[in-house]
């Protein structure tokens, strides 16, 4: 139960920042490989994470196999989550710092 409780809070926690990222960043030149970078691996993250909250309410969770590739799961996806939150905050802070030149789609 604990295992299935702290998928859910990791996938949405993680899913909502990705979401608010992509919401909120709109670059002036969308198909450069800095915004593609910058926005691909959200993207992609993010709808990894999607996937895994769908699956995670159709088919459940029963950790398998060791204790310790159980805690290896959660603590990757815990880092994975922590650098989707990372982006978004300091995404959010730059917004603050720089209200005058917000980044828009041209």
């Amino acid at each position: 139960m604990l295992y299935t409780l702290a998928l859910y809070i990791l996938l949405g926690v993680g899913l909502a920042a990705s979401a608010g990222f992509l919401v909120l960043h709109h670059p002036r030149h969308p198909f450069r490989i800095t915004e593609i970078n910058s926005s691909g691996w959200v993207i992609i993250i993010g709808l990894i994470y999607a996937r895994s909250l769908v699956l995670l309410g159709i088919r459940g969770s029963t950790p398998h196999g060791p204790w310790w590739d159980t805690g290896l799961s959660i603590g990757l996806l815990a880092a994975t989550t922590a650098v989707l939150l990372i982006r978004f905050v300091s995404y959010l802070r730059y917004l603050r710092d720089h209200p005058e030149d917000p980044p828009t789609v041209s």
